[in-house]
């Protein structure tokens, strides 16, 4: 008689013995019993080869089963072989460079069972430090495509008000219905390590259903140990481009806006997520005369108060903390993910004061200047205003910033003029 699992969790490996050891043993020790899993080899050279098998055996029996190709086939090819031997309904795709905690897979289950055409869903995951690493992906006007939210620490109240809907999950822990993903077309094999799950949750979207990311699951996710796994990173965002038209899935005014966030548009036409400027004068309110102390207090309350890190850093600046004043000035970099013009100086004018070199920073400059290119930069700062002024109201309510990025970036131009007509 054929076993009823609840899941099957296919692992695709590439050497890395030690993460997949303990990918899998976290797997068995915080997993219920009716649960299959696949691991596929794509090859493996190192004790991968031998140790797999075993290991696998000992933690689930006759519920694990290996498949095994002699050269690695990828990412696509070795989660769609393991999607077809599968035998439970839902399919649970998972790097092995991951750590699950208790509890992963109820919350994921339930929401299919709650949420009308849910195409797929995925775990909160989180960097080994507890902060935020992938909680859904979403689409910026400038056409990319990337995370929201990294670094924010777990207990932020972003991470449980609301059901968070999204139009891409990474397949790094993807939850997805068996009959649907090989319905779809499972993942496209075309894509080498990098943008296959970006396809494939459009492909989902684009029948209608729906991809949430479960904050209830949680699992650590070590992030990109396979060997060259950005090797291919320009070949596949060509092909994701060439078959999507991303501005068409412009969704991170609308994120932004529903949890209660603003967006700054840069001169170079890059956004930060910032908190609204009603909560940064609250913050502010408070810090006359200025305390150093309660400033610091209030960014570990809310790292997206943009204005904290201006208003600390100066603060540091004065006093010639110079080290200091750079370590704030970095973190907000990271929490905005975004380095723009501003940041690059203040953060040179510090590491200056420090002693350091700033020759890579420069480097990074330029290519900021590259990117005010005229005709190049209107061109796009054109294209995403249209686009925006056909998407929902949160993107139009953009397009006023967007002629100030444009004024903005018409006098950086007009001074870099300057500064090479006279030499300097």
């Amino acid at each position: 008689m054929k076993e009823s699992f609840a899941v099957s969790v296919i692992i695709p490996v590439f050497n890395n013995w030690g993460l997949t050891r303990q990918c899998l043993s976290s797997l068995a020790e915080n997993s219920p019993p009716n649960m299959e899993v696949i691991v596929v080899d794509n090859g493996s050279s190192d004790e991968t080869a031998c140790e797999l098998v075993p290991l696998g055996q000992s933690l689930f029996g006759a519920h694990f089963q290996r498949i095994r190709f002699e050269e690695n086939r990828n990412f696509a090819p070795a989660c769609n072989a393991g999607a077809r031997a599968a035998q439970a309904n839902v399919l649970f795709f998972l790097n092995n460079d991951t750590i699950i905690l208790p509890g992963w897979l109820a919350p994921l289950l339930e929401e299919f069972a709650v949420t009308p055409r849910l195409g797929a869903a995925g775990p909160l995951l989180l960097y080994e430090d507890g902060t935020v690493q992938h909680m859904g992906i979403a689409f910026w006007p400038e056409g990319g495509v990337g995370h929201i939210y990294q670094h924010l620490p777990a207990s932020h109240a972003l991470l449980s008000t609301r059901k968070r809907f999204v139009k891409a999950l990474t397949g790094a822990a993807l939850c997805v219905p068996r009959s649907l993903f090989l319905q779809i077309g499972g993942f496209d094999e075309g894509y080498i390590n990098g943008f296959e799950d970006v396809d494939f949750d459009l492909r989902l979207v684009r029948q209608g259903y729906k991809l949430c990311c479960t904050t209830a699951s949680k699992i650590i996710h070590l992030e990109s140990k396979t060997p060259r796994r950005h090797a291919y990173g320009d070949d596949n965002s060509k092909r994701l481009k060439e078959s999507w038209n991303l501005y068409n899935f412009i969704d991170i005014p609308d994120i932004v806006a529903q949890d209660g966030y603003c967006l700054q548009v840069m001169p170079e036409l890059r956004l930060k997520i910032s908190c609204s400027p009603q909560i940064s004068k609250e913050y502010i309110s408070h810090l006359y005369p200025f305390n150093a102390a309660a400033c610091f207090s209030f960014l570990e309350e809310e790292p997206l108060w943009l204005d904290g890190y201006s208003l600390l850093g100066s603060y540091l600046e004065q006093r010639g903390e110079w080290q200091s004043a750079l370590q704030v000035y970095n973190v907000s970099v990271r929490y905005s993910q975004c380095f723009s013009f501003d940041d690059y100086a203040r953060i040179t004018r510090v590491m200056k004061k420090s002693g350091y070199d700033t020759a890579l920073l420069d480097g990074q400059f330029n290519a900021l200047c590259q990117s005010l290119c005229e005709e190049r930069y209107e061109r796009e700062r054109h294209t995403i205003m249209r686009y925006l002024a056909l998407g929902s109201q949160a993107g139009k309510a953009l397009l006023p910033l967007y002629e100030q990025a444009g004024e903005q970036a018409r006098k950086l131009r007009e001074n870099f003029e300057m500064l090479k007509f006279s030499g300097q």
